[in-house]
């Protein structure tokens, strides 16, 4: 199980809908407007320190 590091979901790699990879890292994302928000500023989400954001799915935890 992987964590999206913009929403914080946990994500099965196999079944997320992006990835990318960063500084050798791959990141797993449930929503395609999590893996744009991660692209647009990757060094904010990977560094974990940024809060969940929810606006790709509505809340969820």
């Amino acid at each position: 199980m992987a964590t999206d590091p913009v929403c914080k979901m946990n994500v099965e790699p196999e079944k997320a809908v992006a990835k990318e990879n960063f500084a050798g890292q791959e990141y797993y994302f449930c929503s395609d407007t999590c893996h744009k928000s991660f692209v647009a500023e990757p060094k904010k989400y990977a560094s974990g320190a940024a809060p969940a954001d929810h606006s790709c799915c509505g809340g969820h935890k």
